[in-house]
């Protein structure tokens, strides 16, 4: 198991930070995003277009970050964003990445099937690459729609070779792995200027614990590393000087109260204070941790964390994943806390100025109306006594997660009444009713 937190390494291995920073301060022109005709794209150099959503800014960003810049300027990156329509590359010899999840599966089939059916794509000059969870949770699936190839798991190692490879004329085919080695994520500065965006700084990935309805276990078999203090603080100094507007920095970790934890079920509280302290004295004005995408545990919500990091923290509101309340539910999501850490961090949060933003999940396979009458009991007596705000999730199949083939429980009329009325009451937020309907289609 990854645990530790890496050692810092000799700058020189970090170069791409400080590259990105030179690049993005000196040439803001390469920012231009290329929505022409092909007649107007340069032709001495082959395309790399990226299929950009919001969703997958911050991973193109952390692989471009991993490319050496010699080897990003051997190509002209094309920026698809959104709901632009497709360049016009036709006959020249581009690349095509895309990263996704599952819930853009079908609107990623459907629009490889259009480019390569009535595109008018050369499929001898057009190379396809999929990346993402999506790709590493369903690989045979995600190659079944029209992919050449696709990178399984991490893929800042990976991702350089592959660019060369191509280059040189070796076309990628079915599922690359990049090995038994975890990424050390301070070898990798995880943005680049290119995608002209300074995403959460990642402090740790993975996660030790095995919820049922979650495919990061599968992703990275329960383990967990950080980055170290000495990296956050380098890039969070990097962002200050690319945007000096820019006063708050946020993070990204699957529970940021975790940073630090050897075994990623203990709180390490001198790594959060070592980490809090290096950011405040670095000068980084405004700090938030705990606020999406940095949620937290309940069972790490304790007196010493919360003495520990509410001094430093700039974010009022703090994200914590409860899911649900019943004894039995808990225990078969493999939660691993119990209802009282869940009413016990809610009451700290509260009692240090924090306003609670807590996800919970409906409809988990197997649950009972009687149960979801329960669940709905507890948010309303929160909110009236903590006036926490309420995420709302409807359970959907994750690929990879270990509740892949179980399908949300129906959800009864009361219980959808009573959480429409906490909506219109202003408390509760999420796309609970849209997942019903994925749900739905995925039976």
């Amino acid at each position: 198991m990854i645990s530790e937190i890496a050692k810092p390494i000799p700058k020189k291995q970090f170069l791409n930070l400080h590259q990105a920073c030179v690049s993005f301060k000196s040439n803001q022109e390469v920012l231009k995003y290329w929505h022409m005709s092909a007649d107007s794209l340069p032709i001495n150099r082959p395309l790399l277009v990226l299929r950009v959503h919001n969703y997958n800014l911050v991973s193109f960003g952390a692989l471009l970050g991993a490319c050496p810049e010699e080897l990003l300027s051997r190509f002209e990156i094309v920026l698809w964003e959104s709901n632009n329509p497709a360049p016009e590359i036709y006959s020249r010899r581009s690349l095509l990445l895309y990263s996704f999840m599952m819930p853009a599966f079908e609107f990623v089939e459907a629009e490889i099937r259009k480019l390569q059916n009535d595109g008018g794509y050369r499929r001898d000059m057009v190379t396809f690459i999929a990346g993402g969870a999506q790709a590493t949770a369903a690989s045979e699936q995600v190659l079944r729609i029209g992919f050449d190839a696709l990178v399984a798991g991490e893929g800042e190692t990976i991702f350089p070779k592959i660019l060369q490879s191509w280059l040189n004329g070796e076309i990628p085919k079915g599922v690359i792995v990049q090995g038994n080695d975890w990424v050390n994520l301070n070898n990798f500065p995880g943005f680049h200027r290119i995608t002209g965006y300074l995403p959460p700084i990642e402090i740790s990935r993975g996660c030790t614990y095995g919820c049922c309805y979650c495919v990061v276990p599968f992703l990275y078999k329960c383990t967990l590393r950080h980055r170290s203090v000495e990296k956050i603080v380098e890039i969070a100094l990097m962002y200050k000087q690319m945007n000096p507007k820019r006063r708050r920095v946020k993070f990204l970790a699957s529970n940021s109260f975790a940073y630090g934890s050897s075994d990623g079920k203990t709180p390490n509280i001198k790594a959060l204070k070592h980490l809090l302290t290096g950011l405040k004295e670095a000068g980084i004005p405004k700090i938030s941790l705990g606020s999406f995408p940095s949620e937290v545990r309940p069972d790490f919500v304790t007196p010493e964390v919360m003495e520990t990091v509410a001094p430093f923290l700039s974010n009022k509101s703090i994200v914590m994943g409860v899911q649900t309340v019943g004894k039995k539910m808990l225990a078969a999501l493999n939660r691993g806390h119990d209802i009282e850490q869940a009413k016990s961090a809610i009451k700290l949060l509260r009692a240090y100025g924090f306003k609670p933003h807590v996800d919970f999940i409906i409809g988990l396979p197997g649950e009972k109306f009687d149960e979801q009458e329960t669940l709905l009991t507890f948010m309303e007596e929160m909110v009236n006594l903590y006036a926490i705000k309420i995420h709302m999730h409807t359970f959907m199949p994750l690929p990879g997660a270990a509740w892949q083939n179980c399908f949300a429980a129906p959800i009864s009329k009361n219980a959808r009444t009573r959480l429409r009325a906490l909506d219109n009451a202003g408390v509760l937020d999420g796309w609970w009713e849209n997942q019903i309907a994925y749900s739905r289609r995925k039976k």
